[in-house]
């Protein structure tokens, strides 16, 4: 009989990857005929189980460090990255994927913070635009370079090149959309 110490490696990861497995048969019941290995399973979870923790222990992080969520984050490098630091409010919901209300509120917590202003557009008074502060755009650096540090460390260094090479491009194919690119952030302003 073996010992603990001498179990091979794999079954202890096996073990450890059951519940992970396990939740595909919860969310998709078992039936007769169906094609569905452990392997399949463990491709579909594991991709929802790695994506929730990533995301979980990045927002911890910047929350500690930076006084930010990923939320936040998010919508300063949106206007980091425009020429101006600034973007119509319906622009960033459209590019966050956030509904209007949910992310005014993200933006009224970072206008408490003195991270962004608003102001209303001089070509359409009913437009509203978002600009960063100079104090937004030093925190938003910093987050992102935490940000860069954590991916590295938690996701690029765990994983050789070839593997980084195929996950690109099987999530690119996943992700393509037969109706074309997605529109660039603020493609269609005229303010």
């Amino acid at each position: 009989m073996e010992d603990a110490t001498t179990q091979d490696p794999v079954d202890e990861r096996t073990v450890c990857l059951g519940p992970v497995v396990s939740r595909a048969g919860f969310m998709m019941g078992d039936h007769p005929g169906r094609e569905w290995s452990d392997e399949h399973a463990m491709a579909w979870e594991g991709l929802l189980e790695v994506a929730r923790r990533l995301r979980r222990e990045a927002e911890a992080l910047l929350e500690r460090q930076h006084g930010l969520s990923v939320s936040m984050l998010g919508i300063l490098g949106r206007l980091v990255s425009t020429p101006d630091h600034t973007l119509r409010l319906t622009d960033l919901a459209d590019a966050m994927g956030l509904s209007l209300s949910r992310i005014s509120r993200v933006i009224n917590l970072l206008e408490e913070r003195d991270l962004v202003d608003r102001h209303a557009c001089p070509n359409d008074g009913r437009a509203v635009h978002i600009r960063l502060t100079p104090t937004g755009l030093d925190r938003a650096g910093a987050a992102q370079e935490t940000t860069f540090q954590f991916v590295h460390r938690e996701f690029a260094d765990r994983l050789s090149d070839e593997e980084i090479q195929v996950l690109a491009t099987v999530f690119s194919r996943l992700l393509g959309s037969p109706a074309g690119p997605p529109r660039p952030i603020g493609a269609d302003d005229t303010c």
